[in-house]
């Protein structure tokens, strides 16, 4: 027999919310420093700065999906959540709010992982513009 176990809903860890707007803001700037890439790219083309500008254009990529994908998961847990709430009045499974840690916590790490980003590419741009 396996035994549930619920928290309330109001005592989930994270906003979907506000963890969407965060999201938000990270693409908006991924997609910033896209654009200044490519004007890096149009005023230098030797091979050192062309390979440097494909691994800062993979990595912008990469990071795209990691937000495209925390954004789903959010959703999902957000739904879930409310899904559970109203079937167990108020209540919600507590794998449910450990996955809203977990998202939680990979927002948080994605934050680190655009920043360390952020400060090689201003390297990289102080170097070619």
């Amino acid at each position: 027999m396996i035994i549930m176990s619920y928290t309330a809903a109001t005592h989930l860890p994270n906003n979907p919310g506000e963890l969407q707007h965060l999201l938000s803001f990270y693409e908006q700037e991924l997609l910033f420093l896209e654009k200044l890439l490519s004007e890096v790219v149009n005023k230098n083309t030797s091979h050192e700065a062309m390979a440097e500008a494909e691994h800062f254009q993979n990595q912008f990529f990469i990071q795209k999906k990691n937000i495209d994908e925390l954004r789903n998961r959010i959703t999902q847990n957000h739904h879930l959540a409310a899904e559970e709430a109203k079937i167990h009045a108020g209540r919600v499974d507590t794998r449910i709010a450990a996955d809203n840690q977990q998202i939680g916590d990979e927002v948080h790490q994605l934050e680190k992982i655009i920043a360390d980003l952020r400060a090689a590419y201003k390297k990289y741009l102080l170097k070619w513009m």
